[in-house]
C-alpha cells in the first residue's frame, strides 16, 4: 500500500465521485457527506463547497474551516478525510476525520492517515493538540487514537473525547520540520 493524501480539488472525476458514493452506503454517520443516491451532476458543487471550507464559507460562520483530503492508494481513491482548524473541546467532531472503503478498513490505514494529517496540522495550521471523538461503539477507532498517545479525557453525549499532543508525537519520531 502506498497511502497518501490528496486535497480535494475541481478536477477530481468519476473514481472520486464513486469512492463518495460507496462510502455514502455506509451505516456510520460520519461516511454520509452525502445522501444515498447523490446525483453526479451535483459533485462539482459538493467539491466546491470543501474548497470553500480551507477559507471558511462567507455567512456561514456555523461551520468551521476545513481542509478536506482523498485519501489515495497509489492512484486509486480509497476515502477521505478533514482537518478542522478549530474545535469545540465539549462537542462531538474532532479536528481528524477519516471514512475508509470497507476492505481498507482495520488495516492501519487509519493510523497512517492520522500521522499524514498531524503533520499538516502541526506544519501549516500550527496546531499542537488536537481533540478526538468517537463514538462510544467505535472500539476500532478508540485503540487507534490510544495507540498514538490520545489521553481519554471525557466520556458524554454517546462519544469518547481523547487529546494528543501531536507536536510532541511528531518530535518522538524524529518529525521536527514546523
Amino acid at each position: 500500500m502506498n497511502i497518501w493524501l490528496k486535497p480535494i480539488s475541481m478536477e477530481d472525476g468519476d473514481d472520486f465521485y464513486n469512492c463518495l458514493m460507496e462510502l455514502s452506503n455506509y451505516e456510520d454517520a460520519y461516511a454520509k457527506p452525502v445522501p444515498e443516491g447523490f446525483p453526479r451532476e451535483d459533485f462539482a458543487s459538493f467539491v466546491k463547497i470543501r474548497m470553500q471550507m480551507v477559507d471558511g464559507i462567507p455567512n456561514r460562520p456555523n461551520i468551521p474551516r476545513t481542509n478536506t483530503y482523498w485519501v489515495m492508494d497509489d492512484e486509486k481513491p480509497i476515502g477521505y478525510a478533514t482537518l478542522k482548524h478549530t474545535v469545540d473541546m465539549k462537542k462531538p467532531g474532532g479536528h481528524f476525520g477519516c471514512c475508509l472503503i470497507k476492505e481498507y478498513q482495520n488495516k492501519g490505514v487509519g493510523s497512517i492517515v492520522s500521522r499524514l494529517l498531524s503533520e499538516i496540522a502541526v506544519n501549516e495550521l500550527g496546531l499542537e493538540e488536537v481533540l478526538f471523538t468517537s463514538k462510544n461503539e467505535n472500539i476500532q477507532s478508540q485503540k487507534s487514537v490510544e495507540k498514538m498517545g490520545g489521553k481519554l479525557i471525557d466520556i458524554h453525549d454517546g462519544y469518547h473525547f481523547y487529546t494528543l499532543n501531536i507536536k510532541e508525537k511528531l518530535e518522538e519520531r524524529g518529525i521536527t520540520r514546523w
